[in-house]
C-alpha cells in the first residue's frame, strides 16, 4: 500500500528504503533508523489505526559501511525494479567531510555517479527525501529542478553554484518541494525523520520527539551554535568552547579574543564567511540552546536557568526562547 493521502485525506501505510552509500555519515543513518523503528514500536500504543512504518535500509551492495566503520546489511538492491513498491526514498548524508572540496571528491565517486544514475532512470516512489550532503545527489539528479530545497549551511554556496535551477531555502530545517522533502545538516536526519512520521500521524511524531528528548530542541537557526560547527573552522570551535565555560557569567568577546589570542576583526570575519552570523549571535544563540536543554532536563525554574546561562531576569529569557524557538 501507498503512504499517500488521496482526495479523502486517507492515509495508507509507509514503505521507507534509507539509501546510504560507503562512508556515509554515520548518525545521518542510524538517527533515521531509530527515530523511524521508534515511530513504529510506538503507534500501536497511541492508535492502532495509524498506518504502519516499514524500514529498509537500501543499496547497491549487499553491505554498507558508514564512515566510523558501522556495516549495515543491505535489504532491498536499488535497481530498476527496486523501488517500485516504495513510498518513500531517503538519502541520509553522504559523510563526505566538513569542506566543499571533499563533497566534490565525493560527487566524483562510481557508487554515487550510480546511485545518481538508479534516480534518473528508476520509477521513484511518491516521496524521495535527502539530509545534509544528500541534497547534492538529489540535485545532481535533476530532481530538485525548479524546486525549493535546502542543505547543510557550510554547503550553500557550492550548492548554488552547481545547481542553479533550484530555488535555496536556507531559513528553514525542512523544506518540503512536491514530492521532495531536503533537510539541513546533519543532525536534521533528526528533523526529516519526524517530518515523515507527522505525515502518518503528527501526534505520533509529537509523541516519539517527546520520548527520544528532541521535542523542544532549537529551532534550525541555533544549529550554527552546535559543536560540529567547529569542523568548519577551528577558531569558532574555540570560540564556542570559552563561551560554554564562561556562560553564567556577563561575557565581553574582547575577553574572548583575548583569551583565544586573535582580533575581534578576526573572530567577526570568521564568523561572518563561515557562519554567516556574528559572535555576539553565537553567544546569545548557545545561551538560548543551553536553556532549552536545562528547561527540557531539570527540575531548575526560569529564574535559576535564566542565571545559569547568563541572564539576570527570567523575562529576559522567556522572550529569546519565543523568538528563536518554533
Amino acid at each position: 500500500m501507498r503512504a499517500i493521502s488521496d482526495q479523502f485525506g486517507i492515509v495508507y501505510d509507509m514503505r521507507v528504503a534509507i539509501a546510504p552509500v560507503n562512508g556515509c555519515f554515520t548518525s545521518g543513518l542510524t538517527t533515521l533508523l531509530d527515530v523511524l523503528q521508534t515511530a513504529e514500536g510506538m503507534r500501536r500504543s497511541l492508535n492502532a489505526e495509524i498506518p504502519s512504518i516499514e524500514v529498509e535500509i537500501g543499496g547497491l551492495s549487499d553491505t554498507v559501511v558508514t564512515r566510523n566503520g558501522l556495516s549495515a546489511d543491505v535489504t532491498r538492491r536499488l535497481d530498476r525494479e527496486g523501488c517500485a513498491d516504495l513510498d518513500v526514498l531517503v538519502v541520509p548524508s553522504l559523510g563526505a567531510g566538513a569542506s566543499p572540496d571533499a563533497l566534490e571528491n565525493a560527487l566524483d565517486r562510481e557508487d554515487i555517479h550510480r546511485l545518481v544514475d538508479v534516480l534518473r532512470e528508476t520509477s521513484l516512489p511518491p516521496v524521495v527525501a535527502a539530509a545534509c550532503s544528500g541534497t547534492f545527489v538529489l540535485a545532481q539528479a535533476g530532481l530538485l529542478d525548479g524546486h525549493l530545497a535546502t542543505t547543510s549551511w557550510f554547503l550553500s554556496g557550492t550548492f548554488k553554484r552547481r545547481y542553479p535551477r533550484v530555488g535555496l531555502d536556507m531559513s528553514r530545517m525542512v523544506v518540503r518541494s512536491g514530492a521532495v522533502i531536503t533537510a539541513g545538516a546533519g543532525f536534521a536526519h533528526i528533523d526529516l525523520a519526524l517530518s515523515l512520521v507527522s505525515g502518518l500521524s503528527r501526534e505520533l511524531a509529537a509523541m516519539v520527539a517527546s520520548y527520544m528528548l528532541i521535542d523542544e530542541r532549537p529551532s534550525s537557526t541555533l544549529d550554527l551554535a552546535q559543536s560540529y560547527l567547529g569542523a568548519v573552522d577551528p577558531l569558532l570551535t574555540d570560540f564556542e568552547s570559552w563561551v560554554r565555560a564562561h556562560l553564567s557569567e556577563p561575557i565581553k568577546i574582547s575577553d574572548a579574543v583575548a583569551d583565544l589570542g586573535t582580533t575581534r576583526k578576526t573572530l567577526e570575519r570568521r564568523a561572518r564567511e563561515r557562519a554567516r552570523t556574528t559572535p555576539h549571535a553565537i553567544v546569545q544563540r548557545i545561551r538560548v540552546e543551553q536553556a532549552v536543554h536545562l528547561r527540557r532536563t531539570t527540575n531548575l525554574n526560569m529564574t535559576q536557568i535564566a542565571r545559569a546561562v547568563g541572564y539576570r531576569n527570567a523575562s529576559t529569557l522567556r522572550e529569546l526562547i519565543r523568538s528563536e524557538t518554533p
